[in-house]
């Protein structure tokens, strides 16, 4: 079989299956329990946790991992969003062309938090342009959330752009890199939170960041 559709799936690369061989054998503790097995699983836990951190420029202590990128872009966009209630921000910023688990984040948290969503414009080639992102940035804007590469027409957002703009609004950016990383630099896009997922990137389903 010829396989041309790693945008959606990746198989699993020989160097990640011998990198994760040893914790699917010999070393299958709880990395939260405190015996040699534990501690051994909790070790190569925060190494990978640290590998992260370098290639997204950020500190491990700020890498969080889910079972995916759906679950990685709910967990930004909702606790991010949810925080920002309190201080009275109920505003979030997204645009019509993204995943749709960006999407239905956003119809959660209007239709049980009262929450609005504002949809940036996108042109033809499905791109943001900064204007209309400070444009649609409000007092009350708890977040704004978008794709670095759009998983159907693959148009690239200047997110680096985009990011001085919510920046000096003091507005925080979630970014879901799922389809650009391994493709695209990451470490300097200036987002507060990113998504990853590790089976477009060689890695097994059920991995992300």
């Amino acid at each position: 079989m010829l396989y041309l559709d790693h945008a959606a799936t990746s198989p699993v690369r020989p160097e990640v299956l011998a990198a994760m061989h040893p914790f699917l054998t010999g070393v299958f503790g709880n990395p939260s329990s405190h015996h040699t097995a534990g501690e051994a699983a909790a070790s190569a836990l925060e190494d990978a946790r640290t590998r992260v951190a370098r290639v997204l420029g950020m500190r491990a202590g700020d890498v969080i991992f889910t079972a995916g990128g759906t679950e990685a872009n709910n967990l930004a966009i909702k606790g991010i969003v949810l925080a920002a209630l309190s201080r009275d921000r109920r505003n979030l910023v997204t645009t019509p062309i993204e995943h749709e688990s960006i999407i239905e984040s956003a119809d959660f948290l209007r239709r049980f938090h009262g929450v609005s969503a504002t949809h940036v414009p996108v042109d033809s080639a499905g791109r943001i342009s900064t204007d209309a992102v400070a444009d649609a940035l409000r007092p009350d804007t708890a977040l704004v959330s978008l794709g670095h590469a759009n998983n159907e027409i693959g148009t690239v957002q200047d997110v680096a752009a985009i990011a001085a703009v919510t920046k000096a609004a003091r507005v925080p950016l979630h970014v879901d890199a799922v389809q650009s990383a391994g493709w695209l630099p990451l470490a300097d896009l200036g987002a507060d939170a990113i998504s990853l997922a590790g089976h477009k990137l060689g890695a097994p389903k059920g991995i992300g960041v």
